[in-house]
């Protein structure tokens, strides 16, 4: 029987003559990982025999398609994701949708600093990852490695094609501001944004939190209300903001930025606020998010651009229109003579000099 096979198939008898020569000379036995360890000091191994070239071509040929094979995975893991979206439970939605949003978050938390960002337990993410075809969120992370920052380059070329020709850049630029504001009304109805207002206009005081691009739309909206009178409770330092929510009250009223839902300090802070029966008023784009779960009014923003973007564009536009409408809603509640207004506004402006 030993003769047959090794007639019939060559290659095993020579890695049958292989390995013999690797237990008698060099003294190796097989290694329970798959490998070999050697059985007698290194004063008695002898150099193995040379393999043949075309053995070599064959491993690197071999390895060759295996990273190929990976980054193929790789690149397909955000898709996977997506394209799965409609099989997901409510708990998994919650978990597919943070790491497209935070790929960069979900590579470097722990899994239970992940499950408690998101709101939900570490068995659940790795169950999410099994059904995935992944044995745990490590292996999961191998290509979620290799594509986020493929996807946050795609997403900002994506964002360049709108130049075009420079002669067009200018219209084109405006034709989008256009779209996302007239997706922004789509999306919210006046509704909700007259309730809004009507909270606003009514509380003792305005508890706002954003920061970064966020920050923005939170100092627009600051500057607008401050006009009007209203008492604005803010602070840049997120930390700060976060403590002064333990002061907000039922009488009063909570505004957070975010536009991706998922900013910690922002969530922290909205939450202060809310657990102390502060009403909440949210602004965020579209989607499932822990800072809308708790939103007691959405204020939606199109989604308009990627969340792993290189930098913000359009989402700042659906900000700042909302924040627009809110300041003419409150106004009109309060029933604001502009003239009036703009009148004491000068009077309390104008250079020391002149008084």
């Amino acid at each position: 029987m030993w003769q047959r096979t090794c007639d019939h198939h060559p290659m095993f008898f020579q890695s049958a003559i292989r390995f013999h020569y690797l237990i008698s000379v060099n003294g190796m036995l097989p290694s329970a990982y798959g490998g070999m360890r050697c059985a007698r000091s290194p004063a008695h191994r002898q150099a193995l025999p040379p393999r043949d070239a075309s053995e070599d071509v064959m491993i690197a040929a071999k390895k060759q398609k295996e990273t190929s094979s990976n980054n193929g995975a790789c690149m397909e893991c955000f898709e996977t994701i997506q394209v799965n979206m409609p099989t997901y439970s409510r708990s998994q939605r919650t978990i597919a949708q943070y790491i497209i949003d935070h790929p960069s978050r979900a590579l470097s938390l722990s899994i239970h600093d992940m499950a408690a960002e998101i709101g939900t337990s570490a068995s659940s993410i790795t169950r999410f990852c099994r059904k995935l075809g992944y044995d745990s969120l490590r292996d999961m992370r191998v290509s979620l490695a290799a594509s986020s920052d493929h996807r946050a380059a795609e997403d900002f070329q994506e964002a360049m094609s709108i130049v075009g020709s420079p002669e067009r850049l200018a219209s084109d630029y405006l034709q989008h501001i256009t779209d996302v504001c007239g997706k922004t009304l789509e999306v919210n109805s006046m509704e909700t944004l007259q309730e809004a207002a009507r909270l606003i206009a009514q509380a003792e005081s305005v508890y706002l939190f954003g920061i970064g691009a966020s920050a923005l739309a939170v100092s627009n909206l600051l500057g607008k209300l401050v006009k009007l009178k209203i008492r604005c409770i803010y602070s840049a330092d997120s930390d700060m903001n976060v403590q002064m929510a333990d002061s907000a009250g039922a009488n009063d009223v909570a505004i957070a930025f975010s536009y991706s839902g998922f900013t910690t300090d922002v969530v922290k802070g909205a939450r202060n606020a809310h657990d102390n029966g502060c009403p909440l008023i949210t602004v965020t784009h579209q989607g499932d998010s822990p800072l809308q779960s708790i939103s007691d009014y959405a204020l939606l923003c199109p989604a308009v651009e990627q969340l792993t973007r290189v930098t913000t564009l359009f989402s700042n536009y659906a900000q700042a229109i909302i924040v627009d409408i809110l300041f003419l809603l409150v106004a009109r509640q309060l029933d604001i003579n502009p003239r009036e207004l703009l009148q004491e506004y000068r009077s309390i402006m104008q250079s020391p000099d002149a008084l």
